[in-house]
């Protein structure tokens, strides 16, 4: 229907417009359509996205790390998150898509490495020192890493294949994806494409990424804090299979269904998605000092623009006219998916929301 709102007429709890396909959109949709919700999900892309293709979530690693260096008053919500993930696994369409291997961390001292030993601990997760025998026989590899440890709670989702087995749950739960579908207007209860289409609902949900247009900034103000973070991969080549994630310093090695990537770079304010292969080989040539001989590079490399808020972390909850916005992600998309999508549905159905979810609203920026 042109220009006329789009609304049915039979009885849910609550109407809901999803706007944005990726994996946020996506899992929001989903948990949304499961506690009751009727739900539209607008995307301006494909509905099968490629590496190369925006949506930031298809161009990521899918690391599913819980557990950084840097302490933070969010690591026990990323590990709800992560929590999450194995709990929804069970049985969903995407259930192949994710491994649960646990991570090799190699920090730069003994004593940093004990001191994330302490701090797993501290979040009731198992961690342990690696000897340099013991990092070869978790990782494959025969280079000699001192200071390595390895951690439980870490897995990895491969991107393509989730954001495939996402649209197949909800489209089995009776979500209405519209894709190649441009958002120009939003409200708290209304979204209007760019050919006059008007969806109206009880409650509206921006997860546009980097994406945002003007009228979706004039109506949650806190997108104007997400900058363009451009970051570069590239598919490796091993001996054998890696299980666990690989992570040291800025690098990390992470096996996924199909492939072995290398990541990652940062650089802000970049919109391009073009690949610096001069970047790349730099990438390489940390692999190579940590990994002789033992990382090949393939022709294979992408590049995605991310959507970073001033904390690394994501900004969940009610903002500007009303709308409800998930963004910001970060480097942490795939990771915090479930858990954004779980605030979400607490705020459309009123129901109580803890302290944790609280401190990541929108207006933790404007409050600071």
């Amino acid at each position: 229907m042109r220009g006329g709102p789009i609304r049915w007429t039979w009885p849910f709890m609550k109407d809901v417009i999803v706007v944005g396909g990726g994996a946020i959109g996506l899992f929001c949709a989903v948990r949304l359509r499961q506690g009751g919700a009727r739900v539209w999900l607008l995307e301006s892309g494909h509905e099968h996205p490629t590496y190369y293709t925006p949506i930031a979530s298809a161009a990521a690693a899918g690391m599913i790390a819980p557990i950084s260096n840097e302490p933070s008053v969010h690591a026990t919500v990323a590990l709800e998150s992560f929590d999450l993930w194995r709990a929804m696994r069970r049985g969903a369409e995407w259930e192949d898509a994710v491994r649960f291997d646990g991570a090799v961390v190699v920090r730069p001292s003994q004593a940093e490495a004990a001191a994330f030993v302490a701090k797993a601990a501290q979040l009731g997760r198992k961690a342990q020192i690696l000897s340099a025998g013991e990092f070869r026989k978790r990782t494959g590899f025969r280079a000699k890493v001192d200071h390595a440890l390895f951690v439980e709670a870490e897995g990895t989702a491969d991107p393509l294949r989730m954001l495939t087995g996402l649209g197949m749950q909800a489209h089995a739960l009776g979500v209405l994806r519209f894709y190649d579908t441009d958002v120009w207007e939003v409200t708290a209860t209304t979204a209007t494409t760019h050919e006059g289409k008007v969806f109206e609902a009880d409650a509206v949900v921006l997860a546009p990424g980097v994406w945002a247009n003007d009228a979706m900034i004039k109506a949650a103000p806190a997108l104007k804090q997400v900058r363009a973070g451009k970051g570069m991969l590239a598919a490796v080549a091993l001996e054998a299979g890696l299980g666990p994630n690989l992570r040291a310093g800025e690098i990390y090695l992470a096996q996924r269904r199909e492939d072995v990537v290398l990541g990652s770079t940062l650089e802000f304010d970049k919109f391009d998605r073009k690949v610096d292969r001069a970047k790349i080989a730099d990438l390489h040539s940390a692999a190579e000092r940590l990994l002789p001989g033992e990382v090949t590079l393939t022709e294979q490399a992408w590049a995605g623009v991310r959507p970073m808020s001033p904390d690394g972390w994501p900004m969940i909850g009610p903002n500007g006219e009303g709308v409800l916005l998930a963004a910001g992600h970060s480097r942490d998309g795939w990771l915090m998916a479930p858990i954004t999508a779980e605030i979400i549905t607490a705020y459309v159905f009123d129901n109580e929301i803890p302290p944790e979810w609280a401190a990541l609203s929108p207006e933790r920026f404007e409050q600071s």
